[in-house]
């Protein structure tokens, strides 16, 4: 009989010394599994992004609060702020609540409040708002289908659609034009 109680002892040590070193240690908790938002393939948060022009000089500067990248090369970002360079001798500071950049793409689509802030040569600044607008970094050029206001000291020019050259450093307005001067 005590034979029996001793085997049996035996069996339970090495029974219980197997289930302890086949369980995850409980000394060093597991590590929880990362995993990107919306099913991205990754993410970035206050990400700046450094655009150089030929010649080697800042041609602009993006800051986003997050950006979501996903397997077809689309993106999508929030809290936008585009500083533009380009070639003129002031800059162009455009914001938005949104955006997105389409599949295999380089366009930034920007929605939800888009404003544009110029200042110009002579001292005036250009404020523009509008409901969405496309910034287009390879033609230098930013352009909407939406009604647009723009606003400078003296003058408020609104009407639908608009074009920005960037190297020219020319805003015009397509359709629908009214523009009010006052002194």
């Amino acid at each position: 009989m005590l034979r029996i109680v001793a085997v049996l002892l035996i069996i339970s040590a090495v029974l219980l010394g197997l289930r302890a070193w086949d369980s995850p240690d409980t000394a060093s908790p597991a590590k929880p599994r990362l995993s990107t938002p919306d099913n991205s393939d990754y993410y970035m948060t206050d990400a700046v992004v450094h655009q150089m022009n030929e010649q080697g000089g800042l041609a602009y500067r993006m800051t986003v609060g997050e950006t979501l990248h996903f397997p077809d090369d689309s993106a999508r970002m929030t809290d936008i702020d585009v500083h533009y360079l380009a070639g003129t001798s002031t800059y162009w500071d455009i914001t938005a609540k949104h955006g997105r950049v389409p599949p295999g793409e380089r366009d930034i689509h920007l929605y939800d409040g888009v404003k544009g802030r110029h200042p110009k040569p002579d001292g005036n600044v250009v404020q523009v708002t509008t409901d969405n607008a496309w910034v287009r970094p390879d033609a230098d050029r930013i352009d909407t289908q939406a009604h647009v206001v723009a606003v400078e000291p003296g003058r408020r020019a609104e009407g639908d659609g608009m074009q920005v050259d960037l190297k020219t450093d020319k805003l015009r307005l397509l359709n629908n034009v009214q523009v009010t001067y006052t002194p």
